[in-house]
């Protein structure tokens, strides 16, 4: 899986100067949410935070003031009004965006927030900045995982740092400062888990996508020389004896799961399980004959309720017209996405 948290842990390990952009806040229509990241560096930047002109004037920040003085910055911009529409600010909601360069020495909190993003663990970022005129640490980085540990030195007040350890959730909502010191919060944003079946034609264009949209994916199949992480760069591969012997995967109710096994031979195998994890989202490819017949027999024979079957996405993806292998991904993960940010619509 691409994670920006990755990324950035290579980056602080090799030495590369760069600047960690994040939005904290925001209230009404914004290019993205809170929470948004990017890196961006001398020669380039990784991820966005929406595009326009929001994030030039973050890239330009970056390069021109953090990278050479490393020093953070907080920019707020008021997206409303004709002067912003002049400056090309033209979603009419507030934000602000935070600019911190990064040291080498964030780099373990950025590993180990790039492993409880990769497992699923709850974890949350926070970002601590002094104001006070002359501070010799006017930025800190710190990770609670799972609300056990913190990753990264603080220095600072200690009824604070046990704030950071058992109420994240009250710093994120509230943020805080004390003496002087900003404290902010931010959920890693654990990758939500897919579980592909099927490592065929189609598949690979989904994961490609899904991979890029941040999902961290596991692709299943019975044939080695199909299912590897050549094909499937970025991915989990798992190589099964049999769809008809399937393992326990660690699917839950918050995990994705779409199934497209060659010719459909073991759809029946595949859903079966699925339905007994109750993913979040479960979706099967294939033509509206194939997948009454196959509920018919799910139904009567193994008493399946008809309720859970229908409520199965199928045909998946969003009707489109999409004839190659490509096309069909791209429907595919739009309903996908469409139902992780809950957006109505869809068949």
């Amino acid at each position: 899986m691409n994670s920006i948290f990755a990324e950035a842990a290579e980056l602080c390990a090799a030495g590369t100067p760069f600047v960690w952009a994040s939005i904290l806040s925001q209230d009404g229509s914004t290019p993205r949410s809170a929470g948004s990241r990017m890196l961006v560096l001398a020669d380039g930047i990784v991820s966005t935070i929406g595009g326009g002109g929001m994030e030039a004037g973050v890239i330009a920040m970056a390069r021109d003031s953090v990278l050479k003085d490393r020093k953070p910055q907080l920019m707020h911009y008021d997206m409303s009004g004709t002067e912003a529409a002049t400056a090309g600010l033209i979603c009419g909601g507030v934000c602000e965006v935070l600019l911190a360069y990064m040291e080498a020495a964030y780099g373990p909190v950025l590993e180990a927030a790039a492993r409880a993003e990769a497992d699923g663990t709850p974890a949350w970022l926070f970002y601590i900045l002094d104001e006070n005129p002359g501070t010799d640490l006017p930025f800190q980085l710190c990770l609670n995982v799972g609300g056990e540990k913190l990753v990264g030195s603080f220095r600072g007040n200690q009824n604070f740092m046990r704030q950071m350890l058992l109420n994240p959730i009250r710093v994120a909502i509230h943020g805080d400062m004390v003496d002087g010191v900003r404290f902010f919060a931010q959920d890693v944003g654990s990758a939500p888990r897919m579980f592909l079946f099927g490592a065929g034609h189609v598949s690979c264009e989904v994961a490609k996508i899904a991979v890029g949209c941040g999902f961290n994916v596991t692709v299943v199949d019975d044939r080695a020389d199909f299912c590897n992480a050549e094909r499937f760069p970025g991915c989990g591969c798992a190589v099964i004896e049999s769809f008809e012997r399937m393992p326990d995967f660690p699917a839950d109710e918050a995990s994705y799961v779409i199934i497209m096994t060659r010719g459909h031979s073991y759809d029946k195998d595949v859903l079966r399980w699925a339905l007994g994890k109750k993913p979040f989202y479960l979706g099967m490819i294939g033509s509206r004959s194939k997948r009454d017949t196959l509920y018919r027999k799910l139904h009567e024979e193994e008493g399946f309720p008809m309720e859970q079957l229908q409520a199965v996405f199928c045909p998946i993806g969003l009707s489109i017209g999409a004839e190659t292998p490509a096309e069909i991904a791209v429907s595919v993960m739009a309903e996908v996405i469409q139902k992780r940010r809950q957006v109505p619509g869809g068949k």
